[in-house]
């Protein structure tokens, strides 16, 4: 079941085309990544999901209805439809960590101790919670990333939608970012909608991805069947996983009967083994 989609979306800032036409649709409680290049349209396609901004033409449907946009219709839609931007400091405002994350709750007008009680479970879910009275402009900034994601989650929303949720972090950073993520969507069944120009974590996390470019989409399909055409990759200027390249290269080079579709160290491993059997 399809939980967001778009139908022939198109949205221009001024005389400049960001979207053009474009169908797409990301299937409940899965982990989606949308890749493409800088200015494919990645963050503008987020932001009409969200209601953000508004489609110059065509819709978007959530749970199979159009949205509004009235102000109590946005409302009820980014209560279940919660973004978190690629720099947390355009998200984080308030002095303390508590006070940032416990914002969204507020606004729901629900008892103090529910507030109390949701903020101080997406922090501990997060990893945040003895960090709650920290000013949030002291913390790190994969901890922001951390409070930024808190700060959705005290909505208890259906979808999260985050744009580029590992840039500027360290490799374990990148690797405890996508666990909670994963976990989140396991756990309470959300659906996680991502962009990412770290390739090699999408065969890992991903259950589907979208790639588009120019404002359109160009092809969908699972991690295996995405990467398995590397030469679409490449002319949109993207590339396929490095454990995926060097089964390319051992397949095409060294002509050693290998899929090179498999971009997780799991796959891989399946695939030397196969050779070594033989």
């Amino acid at each position: 079941m399809n939980i967001i989609e778009t139908k022939n979306l198109s949205y221009k800032y001024d005389d400049t085309t960001a979207l053009s036409d474009i169908s797409i649709s990301f299937e409940k409680g899965k982990i989606t990544t949308l890749l493409g290049a800088n200015g494919a349209g990645k963050s503008t396609l987020f932001l009409t999901l969200n209601g953000i901004l508004k489609p110059t033409s065509g819709t978007v449907q959530f749970m199979g209805k159009d949205i509004g946009y009235s102000k109590k219709e946005l409302k009820l839609l980014r209560q279940n439809v919660g973004i978190v931007f690629q720099n947390p400091d355009d998200q984080l405002f308030s002095s303390s960590v508590f006070s940032d994350v416990s914002f969204g709750a507020m606004n729901l007008n629900l008892p103090r101790e529910e507030v109390k009680e949701r903020t101080y479970d997406a922090l501990k879910r997060v990893g945040m919670y003895t960090l709650r009275d920290r000013p949030t402009h002291a913390l790190s900034f994969g901890q922001k990333k951390r409070v930024a994601i808190a700060g959705v989650l005290v909505m208890k929303p259906k979808v999260i939608i985050l744009d580029e949720p590992t840039a500027g972090l360290d490799p374990m950073g990148v690797s405890e970012i996508m666990h909670l993520l994963q976990n989140i969507c396991r756990n309470d069944h959300a659906t996680i909608i991502l962009s990412t120009h770290d390739i090699d974590v999408v065969p890992i996390y991903s259950d589907f991805v979208h790639v588009i470019h120019n404002g359109g989409l160009i092809s969908s399909g699972t991690p295996d069947e995405i990467f398995s055409d590397p030469d679409l990759l490449r002319q949109h200027n993207l590339r396929l996983p490095r454990i995926a390249h060097l089964l390319e290269i051992l397949n095409k080079h060294d002509s050693f009967d290998v899929d090179f579709s498999k971009g997780a160290i799991s796959g891989a491993r399946q695939e030397l083994l196969k050779l070594l059997k033989r």
